[in-house]
Parts: C-alpha cells; sequence; structure tokens
C-alpha cells in the first residue's frame, strides 16, 4: 500500500511533465524611417528594397519578366540624380546577365543623371523603378541567378 502511495506522485508528475512543452521566445525587428522634408528617395509600398526581388522566367517568351516597383522622390533644393555604384548584373557562376534599370524615363548607367527635375522634385513625385533582364547573344544559360542593384541619389542646388 506504501509503495502504491509512493507511486501516485510520480506518475502524476511523469504525466504533467510530459504535457509541459519548452516556452518559445520570437522576435520581430522593427524599423522606421522619418526623411526629411528637405531630401528623399523612399519606395511605395513597402520596405520592398531591403526584400530579395524575385525576376520570374516566363516560359512563353523564354526570357524574365521585368520588375515593377514605384519610389517616391522629393528635394526641395534642387533636381534629383542618380547613378549605378557598378553595372547592374545577376550571374550564376560564370554566367552573367546584365540589367537594364530604369527610374522615371532614365535608364541609370554609372554616370549621374537627372531622374526628376527641380520642378518636380520641390513638390514630389513617383517615380517607376524597372529592373528587366537584357538577353545575352546566345540566349539565357539555365541557373540560379543572383546580384545587387546599388544606386546613388543625390540633389543638389541647381
Amino acid at each position: 500500500m506504501k509503495a502504491f502511495l509512493l507511486a501516485l506522485p510520480l506518475a502524476v508528475m511523469a504525466i504533467t511533465g510530459a504535457q509541459a512543452a519548452d516556452p518559445i521566445e520570437k522576435q520581430v525587428l522593427i524599423t522606421a524611417t522619418v526623411p526629411t522634408a528637405a531630401f528623399y528617395v523612399e519606395p511605395v509600398g513597402g520596405n520592398w528594397m531591403n526584400d530579395p526581388q524575385d525576376m520570374a522566367w516566363n516560359p512563353v517568351s523564354s526570357s524574365f519578366y521585368p520588375i515593377n516597383k514605384q519610389l517616391q522622390a522629393k528635394s526641395t533644393i534642387g533636381p534629383i540624380t542618380a547613378h549605378l555604384l557598378s553595372p547592374a548584373s545577376i550571374v550564376s557562376g560564370i554566367d552573367a546577365i546584365d540589367l537594364n534599370v530604369r527610374v522615371g524615363a532614365t535608364n541609370l548607367s554609372t554616370t549621374a543623371q537627372v531622374v526628376l527635375p527641380q520642378a518636380q522634385a520641390a513638390s514630389g513625385s513617383l517615380m517607376d523603378f524597372v529592373v528587366e533582364a537584357k538577353a545575352p547573344a546566345g540566349g539565357f544559360v539555365p541557373g540560379s541567378y543572383q546580384g545587387l542593384v546599388s544606386m546613388m541619389f543625390e540633389t543638389a542646388a541647381p
């Protein structure tokens, strides 16, 4: 009888312990930016610039769908210029695909160009941001491609 009474609490503890689970800790990184009133270039529709953008394959045309997003920009100082910090491309091993990057109506290169004239920049404006793959001479080579498009936006007094 004594053995039964001692075994009962141990059995209850074993059942209770089997039902308890370890706690799970979760964290969410929160970021926010308040741009200056004088000059900003920000993504529209969330902070998509910090997320990988998938350039999906179009099997009908045997090419890639372009990436189409928008930027909002404003400068009370002067026109807004932009340029690529390096030529835009995506690579897979030794294979590379050059990219055309367009902001507004301007195709970006490594030389600064006006993307928003002073009159439009002063009141603020939405600009299209488009990235398109340039078809290589021999066609696209199968692979998993990735790359980084680095841009610089600047404003200065006219």
